[in-house]
């Protein structure tokens, strides 16, 4: 790394959710996008959201890079964001609303978009299942299996004159073999208004970041959800459709992996999931209710509340091995104040033999039972805290617990949700 402390970084970072997502990724780029010239998101779609607050207000973004507030940096959407036009033109007025100009931004004209029948067969496909994934019904599996089949829109195709020939034989073949009875022109009076205020933001990414690689400029890529909802490495079938870790930034900007300086994976003290699949450290009780409260754990995308479970160090060192992590972020740390005793776990037994995670394989890790050592908790206020050494004992040694297991130095601890509220260690 070109220096210790992510406070000062430079050179080329990305932010990984480090377990299901949720972790606080858009308020880490927040912090970190002051020093970086451009920023780019890469994979996911409207599936994904991340929370911002500053002293502009708080903001819910879901395909809009959470580093826009740099005015003096080019945001990218890359070519393998899943681009939801809907969600998009909804950030894009909230940030006009407060004032708040996007002329920085450039969406890639390969990005697919996701469209009307893209969100309605997701909530058909998943009503129909006897086991739900949970998905959020936000059309992004679609996109991606339409961009896989090699069929659909992208955004490119919102300019020439045969916008029209290509959106009308696209639904009608929808229509045709979903049996979904789209109102064709409807969408395509919709779909016109959106082209003409996406037109001046369409380019292409990659010339853009290769140029900013040669000059040596400060790239931070912003990474969607997390490692375990990866569609190869997740735990199959409860994931997300595209790759959540460092291969997500190959496949959407052509940057190889051991180029990237700063690998950071974010997780919260305590790890939330959302929807359905296995959840080893899953927490039931007053301890549960505690967490929602404390930290609002409501899905800025679902809207649902987020299960909340124990830290889960064997998922950690998964994430932190096979993404090659060079520093963990840890936040949401000021929940714990008031807790007289946090478990952590320290690995699996699975049909009373010790077990480790098995990657693509849900199955499995919903028959593996963690393994707990508990830790004495603290009763101090900390979110006025900006130094580490300052923090309770038992709080720095629950941080030097998670060190110790993963191998990974934690360089950022958020003690509060906005901008700022944070130790640099």
């Amino acid at each position: 790394m070109k220096n210790n402390s992510l406070k000062n970084w430079s050179g080329i970072a990305c932010v990984i959710g480090a377990a299901w997502g949720d972790s606080g990724k858009g308020r880490m780029i927040d912090d970190l996008s002051s020093r970086a010239q451009v920023i780019a998101r890469y994979s996911g779609g409207s599936n994904t959201g991340h929370t911002v607050k500053n002293n502009l207000g708080k903001f819910a973004f879901h395909i809009m890079p959470s580093g826009i507030f740099n005015q003096k940096a080019t945001c990218l959407i890359g070519r393998n964001v899943a681009c939801d036009l809907d969600s998009l033109i909804s950030e894009m007025e909230s940030l006009k609303t407060a004032g708040v100009s996007y002329k920085n931004l450039i969406i890639d004209a390969q990005s697919s978009l996701t469209m009307p029948w893209h969100k309605l067969r997701d909530g058909i496909r998943e009503e129909s299942r006897a086991s739900k994934i949970g998905t959020t019904k936000r059309g992004t599996g679609p996109t991606y299996a339409d961009r896989t089949e090699r069929v659909g829109l992208k955004v490119k195709d919102l300019v020439p004159r045969d916008f029209k020939e290509k959106l009308f034989e696209e639904a009608k073949i929808q229509n045709k073999f979903f049996n979904l009875k789209l109102d064709i022109p409807k969408i395509y009076k919709t779909y016109s208004k959106y082209a003409k205020v996406i037109k001046p933001f369409i380019g292409n990414t990659i010339p853009i970041l290769k140029s900013a690689q040669e000059m040596g400029k400060n790239i931070l890529f912003e990474g969607t959800q997390g490692y375990f909802l990866d569609i190869d490495a997740g735990t199959y079938p409860f994931v997300t459709s595209s790759n959540t870790g460092v291969i997500g930034i190959w496949r959407c900007f052509d940057l190889h992996p051991s180029q990237i300086n700063h690998i950071i994976g974010i997780t919260k003290a305590y790890l939330t999931r959302v929807g359905a699949g296995p959840f080893p450290t899953k927490i039931e009780g007053k301890p549960r209710e505690t967490i929602i409260e404390k930290g609002q754990e409501i899905g800025t995308t679902s809207g649902r509340i987020r299960d909340p479970g124990w830290l889960d160090l064997v998922l950690l060192k998964e994430a932190a091995e096979a993404n090659k992590m060079t520093a963990i972020a840890v936040t949401k740390l000021d929940i714990f104040t008031g807790f007289k005793k946090i478990k952590v776990c320290m690995g699996y037994t699975n049909s009373g033999k010790k077990s480790g995670y098995l990657s693509g394989d849900a199955s499995y890790l919903e028959k593996c039972k963690p393994i707990y050592e508990e830790l004495p908790g603290w009763d101090e206020n900390i979110s006025k805290i900006r130094d580490f050494k300052n923090l309770p004992k038992n709080a720095k040694n629950y941080i030097a617990k998670i060190e110790k297991y993963v191998g990974v130095p934690i360089k950022f601890i958020s003690i509060g949700p906005k901008r700022g509220e944070v130790i640099y260690v």
